[in-house]
C-alpha cells in the first residue's frame, strides 16, 4: 500500500508538502497550482487513500461536497456532474451526489440526507427561484453554493440566459423567419420563472407575432415525447399554418423535433428552422448541426467550486469576533456570479439561400 512518502517521492514533492495537500490543508500560495496537481495526480496513480475518519478528527472537515442536482438521465446534468466531482477532486474533496425527481414534491429530505452524511459543503442545482428556499437559509446551509437561479441570501452563480434567448430569437428573426414557435415540456412552459417561455411570449408581442406555444408531456430529455409532438404539428396543422422555426427548450428537446420532422418528411433547416439550448456534445456533431445557446457548464462549475472553497475557508463570525481569525474578515453573507452564455449559430437555424 503506498504511504505519504511513496506519493512525495512520485510527485518530486517534500514529505511536508504532500502532507499539506493530501490531509486538508487550506488553498493559499504555500502550495502552488502546478504542485498541487503534481500531489494529487500521484495519489490516484497510487492508490492512496487518506482515512477520512482520522482526517476529520484532525481538522474538523470530512473533506466531502454534497452535489444535488436533476435527473441524471438527462445528459446536460450528467455532464454537470462530470465536471464538478473532477474538480473538487482537483481540490482534494470527494464528492456525494442526489439526483431531484421531478416528481418529489420537496428537496427538504434530500438535504437532510446530504447533511447527515458530514458533508463540508453542498453545490445545488435550482430551477426556480423559490426552489427549497426556506430550507436553504436555515443556519446549517450556510456553506452552499446555488446553481441556476439566484437564492438571496446564499452564494449563487447564475448564467445569464436571457442573454443567450434573445440572442437567438433575435438571429431567427433577422434570417427572416415570420412564424417562430416555441416547443418545451408542459410542466417547464407550466411553471413560474422560465426565461425560455416568457422571453419568446416578450419577444412575440414586440415583433406582433401571433405566439406559436407547443408542449408535450413528459419531461425535457425525452427525445420520443418531443418527437411525437412535432410529428402530429406536421401532419395536423396546414402549411400555411405551421411554424418556420422553433425555439426548443433544450438540446434534447431540438433534437426530437428535427427527427419528428423528418419523420413527417419535413426538411431542416429547409422547411423549419430549429434552435436548441445547453449546446451539448451532440448538437455540433448532429448530420445537421444544431443551432444552440451555450450554457458554459465549465465556466459556471469552476465559479461554483471557488465560492464554495472561499466560504468552506472563511472565519466564522465569532472567530473573527474573538480576534481568532487573526486579520481574516467574513466574507459577505452572500456573493452572485453572473456568467454570460453564448449563442452558437450552426446549419440548423441558417434559412438556405
Amino acid at each position: 500500500m503506498a504511504t505519504l512518502r511513496d506519493i512525495a517521492q512520485h510527485a518530486g514533492a517534500h514529505l511536508s508538502t504532500a502532507s499539506y495537500v493530501l490531509n486538508g490543508g487550506r488553498g493559499s500560495t504555500r502550495v502552488s497550482k502546478s504542485t498541487r496537481d503534481r500531489v494529487l495526480e500521484s495519489a490516484r496513480e497510487l492508490g492512496y487513500s487518506a482515512v477520512r475518519a482520522a482526517q476529520q478528527l484532525r481538522t474538523g472537515r470530512s473533506r466531502v461536497i454534497g452535489l444535488l442536482v436533476g435527473d441524471l438521465e438527462n445528459p446536460f446534468f450528467a455532464r454537470m456532474v462530470s465536471t464538478c466531482s473532477d474538480m473538487l477532486e482537483r481540490r482534494g474533496y470527494e464528492t456525494i451526489i442526489t439526483e431531484r425527481r421531478r416528481d418529489e414534491p420537496a428537496d427538504d429530505h434530500l438535504l437532510n440526507t446530504l447533511l447527515g452524511r458530514g458533508v463540508d459543503g453542498m453545490l445545488i442545482w435550482s430551477e426556480t427561484t423559490t426552489e427549497a428556499r426556506a430550507r436553504l437559509l436555515r443556519p446549517d446551509m450556510e456553506n452552499c453554493v446555488i446553481i441556476g437561479y439566484p437564492i438571496e441570501g446564499r452564494d449563487s452563480v447564475v448564467v445569464q440566459l436571457d442573454r443567450g434567448v434573445l440572442a437567438a430569437l433575435d438571429h431567427l428573426w433577422d434570417q427572416g423567419y415570420r412564424r417562430i414557435g416555441f416547443l418545451g415540456p408542459r410542466f417547464a412552459v407550466a411553471r413560474y420563472g422560465d426565461p425560455r417561455h416568457m422571453l419568446y411570449c416578450e419577444r412575440a408581442a414586440v415583433w406582433q407575432m401571433p405566439e406559436r406555444v407547443y408542449t408535450f408531456d413528459g419531461t425535457a430529455f425525452e427525445i420520443g415525447a418531443s418527437r411525437e409532438r412535432v410529428q402530429a404539428l406536421w401532419k395536423d396543422v396546414s402549411p400555411a399554418d405551421r411554424p418556420d422555426a422553433l425555439l426548443c427548450f433544450n438540446d434534447m428537446t431540438a433534437i426530437g423535433a428535427l427527427m419528428g420532422i423528418r419523420r413527417a418528411g419535413g426538411r431542416v433547416p429547409e422547411d423549419i428552422a430549429i434552435v436548441g439550448c445547453d449546446d451539448l456534445p451532440i448538437a455540433s456533431q448532429m448530420d445537421v448541426p444544431l443551432s444552440s445557446i451555450c450554457y458554459p457548464i465549465e465556466e459556471v462549475v469552476a465559479e461554483a467550486v471557488r465560492l464554495l472553497i472561499e466560504r468552506i475557508d472563511a472565519p466564522s463570525e465569532a472567530a473573527v469576533a474573538a480576534g481568532e481569525a487573526g486579520s481574516s474578515e467574513c466574507l459577505p453573507a452572500s456573493r452572485v456570479v453572473w456568467v454570460r452564455p453564448e449563442f452558437l449559430v450552426r446549419e440548423s437555424s441558417l434559412r438556405p439561400v
